[in-house]
């Protein structure tokens, strides 16, 4: 990237480093909870819909609650290739971006100009890496303008933040986010029916992961 040092260079004189100082508590204080178990489907979950018609469906949805400064989240990122890999053509993997405490909404929004620029993939990527590989704060607003004039838009960039609409995008993934009791990221939500978590699979998200493969094998066998 062409203004990457000159990025570090400003931005770890100026703006303090978040790191992973919050991931303690978008990860660590999720209550134990009751895990359920729906016939014929395996693994380890927790039921938040109807299971009609579960067993035997032709494709999987699975909703993802991230948040940037979430660690199990950044690992996730790697991880779930693995799930797109394997179940190509069936699986549907639906992003939503929230946040905690006193973060600001700035990259949650960032997530859905930059999907609407089509670069949502790379951008996502290079906030997470800006974040834990740089250590830089991603929350922001004058470090996600100088990353999107990498990527050519920042003009966009600029314009989304002040556009309701992304601001509604926003507002609906947190209350979807309530919805599920999504008090620990990521949050996986399969078909509106089953939720997965890495403290639910045991505790990392490699198990959650392998978790979840044995819930899609499962869901997927007629």
């Amino acid at each position: 990237m062409k203004y990457l040092n000159a990025l570090i260079l400003f931005l770890l004189l100026v703006i303090p480093s978040v790191g992973t100082s919050a991931e303690s508590a978008e990860e660590g204080h999720s209550p134990k909870v009751k895990l359920d178990q729906v016939p014929g489907i395996e693994g380890k979950y927790q039921l938040v819909g109807k299971a009609d018609g579960l067993k035997g469906a032709k494709q999987i949805e699975m909703i993802e609650f991230f948040n940037y400064s979430c660690g199990h989240c950044y690992k996730f990122l790697e991880t779930s290739k693995r799930l797109h890999e394997k179940y190509k053509g069936k699986l549907l993997h639906k992003k939503s971006p929230i946040y905690w405490g006193q973060q600001n909404p700035y990259p949650a929004m960032a997530f859905y100009i930059s999907d609407k620029q089509g670069v949502e993939k790379k951008f996502t990527q290079e906030l997470f890496d800006t974040n834990f590989k740089l250590q830089i704060n991603i929350f922001q607003p004058r470090v996600i303008k100088l990353l999107a004039k990498d990527y050519g838009i920042e003009k966009e960039m600029t314009e989304g933040m002040r556009d309701p609409a992304i601001k509604s995008k926003v507002e609906r993934s947190l209350e979807m986010a309530k919805q599920y009791n999504a008090n620990e990221t990521p949050t996986v939500i399969i078909n509106e029916t089953l939720k997965v978590t890495p403290s639910i699979s045991g505790g990392s998200v490699d198990l959650m992961t392998k978790n979840l493969e044995v819930i899609f094998d499962s869901i997927l066998t007629p």
